[in-house]
């Protein structure tokens, strides 16, 4: 059954209302003070705050069980003892900037109560709920790859999921003895058998290796690929068309369980992080533009952000597959961050977009860079596969505080507009945003 999920589930009202069980000194008066968007109180006075602020001392309390999130207030930051859900941190840290880690936590608690709300309408519900229970993500792997080989009445198989550490897809759980690592982004499956499985509508694509049949079963949420389901069958015969049916509704059904689980288990740096290019998110740029403003204003500084979009990403799609698309995405990435200094940070805006923050940069020195960077991915081919090359460019736009905005949704504009003056007319190059004048008027500034 089909539905808007923003029908079914309430959102949460603001201010969000967070739990604080601590007996440090004026704790709660500094997060009322800093932490805006959220409302701190005594857990008796929140009984529905999914949220909690608890010291290590208190961590291992039954009675916090009912929170989603609890920020474990700890002064080694020690994670040996954190359960799901914990984000372990120093207390000075915390306190320096409260409302980032309460932000991640809001939509860690947002993710675990979906899931929790959805168990109910999932035809596999108590499969899911047993998957919730696994303690580790390799249990939780194991669980649904043997759930699958039940499911198809087959023996051996390999989940591979995507490890943004070595930025390539890696095998969670095997039972195959025939599955080889072959240094490949998607080890052991070709690239057009997963292509053919990600535009089928069926969910699922048919294949034999050495006369042994075997079906691929993408593993999904939303846009992102997490994973990909292979199953090995008998020599003698296939897969019969109803499990393969029933196959492919299990794995949408542990999908959201999946990719929620992939979420809670990475560290705060992985969770302010791409999980394709490894740049950092939306959620990092929009706090940290705002921290980089701040700074600017005290110190009476320059900073400079600059907005690139590549050129003609679709027709790489188009020609060679959406894998191929992600494995560009991937490369360019790391290109930028080989042209860039260690203390920039570069963010994926969405889809082919991508931000790049210049900490103590000015206009002239944001051109240098967007230079360099360009550079860096024209100077040689993307080789892709051993038979497939890519030219990949890209339209280039910079905004500088506070030489064209004052603001952050003004610098974006302007970042976003320069950018789009590019695409539009040349491609392939770099555009500067608009001079504000001291009369107030804009003044087009140099290409």
């Amino acid at each position: 059954m089909a539905y808007n999920v923003a029908e079914k589930v309430p959102l949460f009202m603001e201010p969000f209302a967070v739990a604080v069980i601590s007996r440090r000194d004026g704790l709660l008066r500094r997060l009322t003070e800093r932490g805006e968007g959220f409302a701190f109180a005594a857990p008796e006075l929140v009984p529905e705050a999914v949220i909690a602020v608890v010291d290590r001392e208190s961590a291992g309390s039954g009675l916090l069980s009912r929170y989603l999130c609890r920020v474990v207030l700890d002064e080694q930051a020690r994670c040996d003892e954190r359960e799901t859900g914990d984000l372990v941190v120093r207390p000075e840290m915390f306190e320096e900037d409260p409302r980032a880690y309460l932000l991640a936590c809001r939509d860690m608690a947002r993710s675990r109560q979906l899931v929790a709300q959805l168990l109910g309408e999932l035809e596999f519900s108590q499969h899911v709920q047993e998957l919730i229970a696994v303690a580790n993500f390799e249990g939780v792997a194991e669980k649904i790859t043997r759930t699958i080989l039940h499911i198809l009445d087959a023996t051996s198989g390999t989940l591979l999921l995507h490890d943004p550490r070595i930025e390539r897809y890696a095998v969670a759980f095997s039972n195959d003895a025939n599955h080889r690592d072959d240094g490949e982004f998607v080890p052991g499956i070709s690239a057009d058998s997963l292509e053919e499985a990600l535009s089928s509508e069926s969910g699922f694509a048919e294949g034999s290796d050495e006369d042994r049949p075997h079906l691929l079963i993408p593993i999904q949420s939303g846009a992102d690929l997490l994973g990909v389901v292979k199953i090995c069958g008998r020599k003698t015969s296939g897969f019969e068309l109803d499990r393969e049916k029933k196959a492919v509704r299990y794995v949408e059904s542990v999908a959201a369980v999946l990719g929620n689980l992939y979420q809670l288990t990475r560290s705060n740096e992985l969770a302010m992080r791409d999980d394709l290019t490894k740049a950092y998110n939306r959620r990092f740029f929009e706090s940290y533009l705002e921290e980089e403003i701040e700074r600017s204003r005290r110190y009476g500084s320059f900073f400079s952000i600059i907005f690139l979009d590549l050129d003609d990403l679709k027709s790489v799609n188009n020609t060679h597959g959406h894998l191929v698309g992600s494995r560009t995405l991937q490369e360019v990435a790391k290109r930028i961050l080989s042209a860039i200094r260690t203390i920039d940070k570069l963010v994926r805006f969405g889809g082919d977009e991508f931000c790049i923050i210049l900490p103590q940069t000015d206009q002239d020195q944001a051109r240098s860079v967007a230079m360099r960077v360009r550079k860096a991915m024209t100077d040689y081919a993307f080789r892709l596969e051993p038979d497939i090359t890519v030219v990949i460019t890209a339209s280039f736009g910079i905004a500088t505080f506070p030489v064209h905005a004052t603001t952050k949704e003004d610098l974006i504009r302007q970042a976003d507009a320069a950018m789009y003056r590019v695409k539009s007319t040349t491609k392939d190059s770099i555009g500067l945003a608009e001079i504000i004048s001291p009369a107030g008027r804009q003044v087009q500034g140099p290409a």
